[in-house]
């Protein structure tokens, strides 16, 4: 079995990167693209007339790009999800940045689709979610040569009309059977593969967060797991076997401040193999060049322990401010929150 000092060193070195400065960029794609996982067909998905559906993904997805490009905020309120408005205005606010301001001051522009060759689509909620997934070489804005993706546009209807929400997208270099079969417009690849699901249901609308005191990410690496978290009541996160770093929404404050979740596996694993480890980390990040992110809360299993769910109230001390200097901290930073004790690496010989 191996200890948690080995987990400790793998979630600082992976998530430093993943928690680099810059905001995010506001309905924008990650570079962090979930797996495809073929699971058995949910009963809830249903196969639209495709001419109909295709119609309405791409008028209301180049409306919401025309939106972008435009800096036009009214048009971008009308093309886009009410759900999706809250948390892209709640990421701006809890990086400290100006809505809706910020949300057009982004170099990359959405992809355009008139590149992309069309598969199919998918609906969800009764019809009032949608799914539509294209192929090619998409320029998704993140740097480096397009590679071959597939780019899933996803809708939802409210208030009598269509509205965009997000994309996801995959890269299919390590997956040629996928794209084979995306490549002859095969539905039921659609069906088999979570990653081109519409909503099951329609997603719920989050609060307007306030401004943060200190901004704050929260970075999780979950192999074979689902891990649903809430932090102060209000910045609800789901992350599904995915190494991520997403940022809070309305961030951390000085004094208390809580974190809740559930960690559930995705399957058991095969008979005689070990469950991976699992690390969730919290993070003030520093808003002053040159100095460091401020851990406060981290929950580390190691490869074949069991996992807890839980809810802690954790404390953001002066301490763990002023550590964030370098100069103060002479690279040594407070401990942060743990639920569980790091287990000690065995000492050589013993």
């Amino acid at each position: 079995m191996k200890n948690r000092t080995l987990t400790l060193r793998r979630l600082l070195a992976c998530s430093l990167p993943l928690l680099g400065g810059g905001a995010a960029l506001a309905q924008a794609p990650t570079p962090q693209t979930p797996t495809l996982r073929q699971n058995s067909v949910p009963t809830w998905i249903a196969v639209p007339n495709q001419e109909q559906a295709r119609d309405i993904a791409e008028t209301v997805y180049n409306t919401w790009r025309q939106s972008m490009i435009n800096s036009n905020l009214a048009a971008w309120q009308s093309a886009t999800a009410q759900s999706r408005q809250v948390k892209v205005r709640n990421m701006i606010v809890s990086q400290k940045r100006e809505f809706p301001r910020s949300l057009f001051a982004q170099e990359a522009t959405p992809p355009a689709l008139v590149s992309l060759r069309y598969v199919g689509a998918l609906t969800g909620a009764n019809g009032y979610t949608l799914a539509c997934t294209y192929i090619g070489k998409a320029d998704l804005g993140i740097g480096g040569k397009p590679a071959n993706t597939a780019l899933v546009l996803l809708f939802v209807h409210e208030n009598g009309k269509w509205k965009y929400d997000q994309l996801r997208f995959f890269n299919l270099s390590h997956l040629p059977q996928v794209a084979e079969r995306l490549r002859k417009k095969d539905i039921a690849v659609l069906k088999e593969q979570d990653g081109f699901h519409p909503y099951e249901k329609l997603p719920a609308t989050p609060p307007p967060c306030p401004a943060p005191q200190y901004i704050a990410k929260v970075f999780v690496d979950a192999p074979g797991r689902v891990v649903d978290m809430t932090i102060n009541g209000i910045s609800h996160h789901n992350f599904e076997d995915v190494r991520l770093a997403e940022i809070v929404s309305g961030g951390l404050r000085r004094g208390n401040n809580t974190i809740n979740y559930t960690i559930r596996d995705i399957a058991k694993p095969a008979e005689g193999a070990k469950t991976p480890p699992l690390a969730i980390g919290l993070f003030i990040m520093p808003e002053t060049e040159g100095n460091n992110p401020g851990r406060c809360f981290e929950y580390i299993v190691g490869e074949g322990d069991p996992t807890v769910s839980g809810n802690y109230t954790f404390t953001v001390s002066d301490d763990t401010i002023r550590a964030m200097n370098p100069k103060n901290s002479k690279g040594v930073q407070p401990a942060p929150f743990r639920p569980v004790p790091l287990k000690q690496k065995p000492e050589e010989g013993k």
